[in-house]
């Protein structure tokens, strides 16, 4: 193998995936798990299941890449040819393994399931490599040696790959580089912002970046609608300054910092009520129970989470969060007033220490021009009063979903945070572009 950081080429195989019916989630996982690990993903490729196209595509990866790591074509079916594909690249033919027949059968009785005989097929691996173990289905991972690095094949079914590449290849090939000595020493911290953009944040940091680089520390900048996740990553001996460096960028963007382990502002939300007991309930229009599903998803909601109205209509803010008729009549479903009207109210009806309301117009129709399409009130209710923000997102109904999600919960945590140190919030309206 060559000298150096390991070099890894993902090869995902599928039509599925090129027409866009399926979402290559695999290569995103396997992504975040081997740059973990300290190794460097060059390529990432998604091909036909055709002969020419897997064949072309694994040539091309193997002579680049000391690890190439492909998923899919491992099934029963007529189109899943990639054990036939790879018995002519490594010159190699089937053979059956009974144990693995044997697992097989196995499984298939557990689940009540009738075997057949291109199940039993599953069996049949590439004499050349070595059988990866796949207790959670019936298609085993495949470990091929060659010149210059390792191929291996999984299945596609990504917890299924997720299972090989965890307890197989990582260990496997932790063990060959440490015997290189070539095992990395790599470690990363994160820390994530909310309320401005990558622009800003990096001329807030200005000449501290540069700083750092000199140190070996090398900061990402990675997007997403509403928030900024800053990566620091350092290797080598470099690793004993990142905590440093860390610090330093988050005293510099402190202004923006809504976690400083670079968590979802719900996770860091979810963090804060566990450890001071709090409860929340939560008032939705806008959002139809996303701020709950959202919260719900994390292990340990039922600690803190109380329950949510999903009162999308007018008349379910009136009968079920008692905000009073004449004030939808006056100021509208959306507007400040109606929003600190729904969040006291499911605050007082749950009986939870903190309410969190959103009301808006996500779109793409019902906008006008005193209220446009993004327009979203957030209100948050808590022992110390009621804090409300105005924000006006944009266009797209799908990103004015996300953004309202992100920016309630951080209305949130600046809240639990401000009671935290006993100041009351201060009530304000702020426009947030």
């Amino acid at each position: 193998m060559a000298s150096g950081r390991l070099l890894v080429e993902i090869l995902s195989i599928g039509d599925e995936l090129l027409i866009g019916q399926t979402v290559n989630t695999n290569a995103a996982w396997m992504g975040r798990l081997l740059e973990a690990e300290g190794w460097r993903v060059n390529r990432c490729v998604a091909v036909s299941d055709e002969d020419a196209a897997i064949t072309e595509a694994l040539v091309e990866a193997e002579a680049r890449a000391e690890l190439v790591l492909i998923t899919g074509g491992l099934g029963p079916t007529r189109d899943d040819i990639t054990k036939h594909v790879l018995c002519r690249h490594f010159d190699t033919e089937l053979v059956r393994h009974p144990e693995i027949e044997a697992r097989i059968e196995a499984w298939f009785a557990s689940r009540g399931r009738e075997i057949l005989q291109v199940n039993r097929d599953q069996a049949l691996l590439p004499a050349a490599c070595t059988p990866l173990d796949n207790p959670l289905g019936t298609a085993s991972g495949m470990w091929f040696e060659r010149p210059g690095g390792v191929t291996v094949s999984m299945p596609g079914v990504p917890y299924e790959m997720e299972y090989i590449m965890s307890h197989g290849v990582l260990p496997a090939m932790r063990s060959r580089l440490e015997a290189e000595g070539r095992l990395p020493v790599r470690a990363h911290r994160s820390l994530l912002t909310m309320g401005t953009g990558e622009s800003q944040l990096a001329a807030r940091l200005g000449e501290l970046e540069d700083a750092l680089a000199s140190r070996g520390v090398m900061l990402a900048y990675l997007p997403s609608p509403g928030s900024v996740r800053i990566r620091l990553t350092a290797e080598g001996e470099s690793v004993d300054f990142l905590d440093t460096a860390h610090a330093e960028v988050m005293e510099r963007l402190s202004d923006w910092v809504v976690s400083a382990q670079g968590n979802k502002v719900e996770e860091e939300l979810a963090r804060l009520w566990a450890a001071q007991g709090w409860t929340l309930a939560l008032a939705e229009s806008c959002t139809g129970g996303g701020l709950g599903a959202a919260l719900v998803a994390q292990p340990g909601a039922s600690a803190y989470f109380l329950g949510g109205v999903q009162a999308y209509a007018n008349a379910v803010k009136e009968g079920m969060l008692g905000v009073d008729r004449e004030l939808l009549a006056a100021h509208g479903a959306v507007s400040e007033e109606v929003a600190r009207a729904m969040a006291e109210g499911v605050r007082q009806k749950l009986g939870a220490d903190f309410g969190l309301s959103v009301t808006g117009i996500a779109g793409p129709d019902g906008g006008s021009e005193a209220k446009p399409v993004g327009t979203v009130y957030i209100a948050c209710a808590g022992p110390s009063g009621t804090r409300c923000t105005l924000h006006k997102f944009g266009r797209d109904r799908t990103r004015n979903l996300g953004m309202t999600l992100r920016s309630a919960f951080q209305l949130a945590l600046e809240v639990g945070r401000s009671a935290l140190t006993e100041a009351k919030p201060a009530s304000r309206v702020a426009d947030s572009l």
